[in-house]
Order: structure tokens, then C-alpha cells, then sequence
């Protein structure tokens, strides 16, 4: 019964890629102008390695999350070393492009990074009763406009996803909300909220410029002849990004 229930979940989520696919081919705002609400295109962040950067200083790590960031060892990165997806805000804010497809009932975020996808319910989805027994890579995210921005509230995030990859981690608690606010033609203001009392002592934030990037998406598969792994070294968290 778990594997089914589990299939008709990847089913229902590949089903709202393509229909969004459809849909996004659609022009918003009137005689095809975009508007504000319209994030439709590729876009990148600034490749962040370390979130204490734009958070302005050291994250308010509890002494559990204290330890795990001292001892964490880049070598053994699951997104590196085992090919394992990097969680929903990790691959926005990797060195590499994604696509937003926007659709009435969901927008698809699609990741160059490994080939993987995330989608966001607009048509007002709960998150599951049972998230928490079937946690997901990119989690389970849930969406709703305010104004012209754009909130996300995402949870069920697998916990063997790392934020950065300085090693700052999260426990299964981990609740992350993302605004999306479009503030030219070319440009994205993300801002996302951390909340784990199992890492963090307080929720805290940080905020990045999306930017557009007039480019397409490429084939990406880490597991391709991945000869790196086995050769990864520790990282030194305090080196320079």
C-alpha cells in the first residue's frame, strides 16, 4: 500500500509539471505585457556557499546545531558525494540556472542542477496529514500570492539535505517560508525564513536577487560518470566564497 500510495503521489506531481508546461505558454497581463505576478523565464541566484554570508553573520545555531556544522565534512555532501538532490532553497541559490512555469493551479520550478523539479500548489492544497512519513528532496510546498508577491511555505523536507555547502543542516522540523517579489523586468527579490528549534535558536533569514538569464537549460546528471567522489577532500568552512 506504501509503494502505490507513493507512485500516485509521483504521478499527481509529474502530471502538474506537464500541465503547467501547457499553461505557462499562456501570456499574463493584458495584450501578452507581463505582469508583475508573471515570473515565467530562467533565472539564477548568486552562488552562495555559506548563508551566514547574506544572513550578515553567524546563524543562531542551537548547541546540537553548533556541533553538526563543526564536524560537518564536505566530503561526505550527499549532493556531492552521493548525487543526492540539494533540497528546494539549496538548488536555487546553486551556480546553476532553473526555470519557473507558471500555471493557474501550480508553478513548477525546473532545476538544471541534477535534472529535478519542484512544484508549488496555488489552488489553496494542505500540506498531506502524513508529510512527515513521506518526506521529499524538495519537500512539499504550498503557495499563495500577496499582492504582487509571492509566498511559499514549504515542509517535509528530507533532512539529509544540507542548506549550504558549508554544512550548516536541519532536522525533519524544518519549516521554510520564500517570498518572491519581482522589482524589475529582470530581477527577483528572494527572501526565505528558516525555522528548526532543533538547529536554530530563532528563525532567521536571508535574501538574494534572482536574476534573469536569457540561456536554456542543460542536460545535468551527477551519477554520469561521477569519478570526483571517491577524491573529495574536507572543506574548510572559513575559506572564502
Amino acid at each position: 500500500m506504501r509503494i502505490s500510495t507513493r507512485f500516485a503521489r509521483w504521478v499527481i506531481s509529474a502530471t502538474a509539471v506537464f500541465g503547467v508546461l501547457i499553461l505557462s505558454a499562456t501570456p499574463s497581463g493584458a495584450q501578452g505585457v507581463p505582469s508583475p505576478r508573471d515570473f515565467n523565464g530562467v533565472w539564477q541566484a548568486p552562488f552562495t556557499t555559506d548563508l551566514a554570508r547574506p544572513h550578515g553573520g553567524p546563524l543562531p545555531l542551537t548547541p546540537h546545531g553548533e556541533e553538526s556544522h563543526k564536524n560537518a565534512d564536505s566530503s561526505k555532501d550527499p549532493a556531492a558525494s552521493k548525487c543526492l538532490p540539494t533540497g528546494p532553497t539549496r538548488a536555487i541559490q546553486s551556480p546553476n540556472p532553473f526555470q519557473i512555469l507558471q500555471g493557474p493551479n501550480a508553478i513548477a520550478v525546473l532545476f538544471e542542477y541534477q535534472g529535478h523539479f519542484r512544484i508549488i500548489y496555488m489552488d489553496g492544497t494542505a500540506h498531506p496529514a502524513d508529510i512527515m512519513d513521506y518526506p521529499g528532496f524538495q519537500g512539499h510546498s504550498i503557495g499563495k500570492w500577496e499582492g504582487d508577491t509571492l509566498v511559499v511555505d514549504t515542509v517535509g523536507i528530507d533532512e539529509r539535505t544540507w542548506l549550504d555547502t558549508s554544512g550548516h543542516q536541519h532536522s525533519d522540523k524544518l519549516h521554510v517560508i520564500e517570498r518572491f517579489q519581482k522589482t524589475d523586468a529582470n530581477t527577483l527579490k528572494w527572501t526565505v525564513t528558516y525555522e528548526d528549534p532543533v538547529f536554530f535558536t530563532r528563525p532567521w533569514t536571508v535574501s538574494l536577487d534572482l536574476k534573469r538569464q536569457d540561456t536554456r537549460l542543460m542536460s545535468f546528471a551527477c551519477n554520469d560518470n561521477n569519478i570526483d567522489a571517491e577524491h573529495m577532500q574536507p572543506y574548510f568552512l572559513n575559506q572564502s566564497q
